[in-house]
């Protein structure tokens, strides 16, 4: 598949950019071959990765001009299911081995009739190819550099797609690691033929030449396009002589980067990407495919159907230009679901240290509040004792559930947006899994926090009583949970700390507001604090402990006032309410977080 542009412009779309805009790209136009190892170069800030992504569809908003496949105007819906983007950074599944993640890839990417072994199959012939079988049985996180480079070009390999986007994929690496693969590279767009289109910075001499096709952006304008060994005699056409001893790439970049008149010179030898440089020297123009100047060919060709080819891993009822490219995914979304739920399990059981810190966690913090709060709950004259117990359990949840997330989960929505973007799996899929697999232990570690707390707290032995605590637990750490996921899908690690905190803070507030005057409190107040899921855990924990028909609690003074559980429920003012009504209040709580959690997530997966 050859990918084209012409008069691609790209303005940034943002609310933080006032007044003029500045225009990164500038009607710069092209064409990538298929077969052919393609590099777009240039300095800092000449527009490389805006092209990349621009062309690969990561980046639409502010894009505006044509883009082709093999010359027709192409379909953007069938085009992302051809062609995969590799980020610049790592992203990698950890806790798993590349085995085991290589066959993630082949139960999403190849079509569900594919068996077992017909999938191992595939993946054992990719890993071979790359030369990623001796590391099969390692886990990602242990693997060097270039073999996580390897493995994220293996794992888009997977189904052959005919289109790869590489956004530095040589940053970090040494020139050893770096010339392997390159070599690499060129070897896949030669024997697919595939198109491979990436940026990288200042490749050196030796590097330079691995290339086919070179695309050089210059303050976001065209100024070569063409195979390396022309880049001297087109240099030399403009009157503009390269040193013997200079790495043509780095003179060019040079050269351009210091004086705006030699970009205006060479955009226009170019007229801005439509010309390009052929192995002959005559100068050809992209689009037409007919030669303006000393050339002896005909011409490129008549545009062939845009539709990819065939994948060489021949699966059956897989081919891309079927009745199956109607559907957005490979895998129906149950299938999806099952994948991604056995994989999120696995690496929770495989995360030992996070579950040993965990429970520790949970032990330690039971272990503190038994001490502090032992034999309270039977004690009538401690009242404000008995609130403050509530008010902590509900801290408790609150922080451990909250935290997490946004500390841990900016980065695993990179990994969310690579994946979707690189169509692995379905939004919603991916949504209920993560939500089903965090359940087992959220329920597990909260009924054995709630069942040291229940016993040494001194509340009434009563199954129903402790069920019904243990309930509200687990949907407080549901609601925090949910909340913590909406911060972590939309701020990075350093905002979301910021963020969590100041958004409990007001909650925290209405959680404690009123207690020791609940009776005078207005109706709009009260209202307002239904939205607090903070106060609804405290009141249901509250109306678990004091409600229920329960006896009377001990008394070891000459007067106890809250004696009788229901003048606490009188004095709070919860007397004609039910724990039901305040956990039907934190289901409603949960689905309200829960989905503004979805939202973020389609926000991310969409920018």
């Amino acid at each position: 598949m050859d990918v084209g542009f012409h008069n691609l412009s790209y303005t940034p779309q943002s609310w933080k950019l006032r007044g003029d805009k500045p225009v990164i790209l500038k009607d710069v136009s092209g064409r990538f071959k298929s077969g052919e190892l393609s590099a777009i170069l240039g300095p800092s800030g000449a527009g490389k990765s805006t092209l990349l992504n621009a062309l690969s569809g990561l980046t639409t908003r502010g894009v505006e001009g044509s883009l082709t496949v093999n010359g027709r105007q192409r379909n953007p819906r069938t085009f992302n299911k051809c062609s995969r983007y590799i980020t610049q950074e790592d992203l990698l599944q950890p806790l798993l081995t590349v085995h085991e993640l290589m066959m993630v890839s082949a139960s999403l990417k190849l079509p569900s009739n594919t068996s077992h072994q017909e999938r191992i199959r595939v993946v054992s012939d990719v890993l071979d190819k790359l030369g990623l079988l001796h590391a099969a049985a390692t886990r990602t996180e242990r693997l060097s550099g270039g073999e996580k480079k390897r493995l994220s070009i293996a794992l888009e390999l997977v189904n052959n797609p005919p289109v790869f986007f590489l956004d530095e994929p040589t940053s970090g690496l040494d020139n050893v690691s770096t010339g392997q693969c390159l070599r690499l590279l060129r070897r896949l767009a030669h024997e697919g033929p595939r198109t491979f289109v990436l940026t990288i910075h200042q490749p050196s001499a030796s590097l330079f030449e691995l290339f086919d096709h070179v695309y050089v952006l210059a303050r976001g304008r065209c100024v070569f396009q063409g195979p390396p060994g022309q880049l001297v005699p087109f240099l030399a056409r403009s009157h503009i002589a390269c040193p013997r001893h200079y790495n043509p790439a780095d003179f060019l970049m040079e050269l351009t980067d210091s004086d705006a008149e030699f970009v205006q010179i060479l955009s226009e030898s170019v007229d801005n990407g439509k010309l390009t440089r052929t192995p002959q020297g005559s100068m050809l123009e992209v689009d037409k495919g007919e030669c303006l100047s000393e050339c002896s060919g005909s011409s490129q060709g008549e545009a062939v159907d845009a539709e990819p080819e065939a994948p060489l891993h021949a699966t059956p009822g897989r081919r891309h230009g079927s009745s199956q490219d109607d559907m957005q995914f490979p895998t129906s979304c149950w299938l999806q679901f099952a994948v991604l739920l056995r994989r999120m399990l696995l690496q929770i059981c495989r995360n030992k240290v996070a579950l040993q810190i965990q429970f520790m966690h949970h032990s330690m913090c039971a272990f503190m509040v038994a001490v502090l709060y032992f034999n309270v709950a039977r004690d009538g004259s401690q009242f404000f004792t008995h609130m403050k117990f509530s008010i902590g359990l509900v801290l408790f949840y609150t922080y451990t559930h909250v935290m997490v997330p946004v500390l841990v989960y900016p980065y695993d929505v990179k990994l969310f947006k690579k994946e979707h973007f690189n169509r692995w799996y379905g939004l919603n899929a991916y949504y209920v899994a993560l939500s089903v697999a965090k359940m087992p232990l959220q329920f597990v570690l909260s009924s054995y926090f709630l069942a040291i707390i229940y016993y040494s707290s001194g509340l009434p032995m009563e199954l129903d009583r402790f069920l019904i605590m243990v309930l509200t637990g687990i949907l407080i750490s549901l609601v925090a949970e949910g909340f913590g996921h909406s911060i972590g899908a939309v701020f990075s690690v350093t905002n979301g700390s910021a963020v969590g905190p100041m958004l409990i803070a007001p909650f925290m507030g209405l959680a404690v507001y009123g207690f020791d005057f609940a009776q005078q409190i207005p109706w709009y107040i009260t209202a307002l604090m239904k939205t607090s899921f903070l106060r609804s855990g405290v009141a249901a924990f509250v109306l678990t402990m004091f409600g229920f028909d329960r006896q009377m609690l001990d008394c070891n003074e000459y007067y106890c006032h809250f004696q009788n559980p229901k003048k606490v429920l009188r004095f709070l003012d919860v007397e004609g309410q039910s724990a039901w009504s305040e956990i039907v209040n934190l289901v409603i709580l949960a689905a309200f977080y829960r989905l503004t959690f979805w939202c973020g997530l389609r926000w991310r997966a969409s920018t």
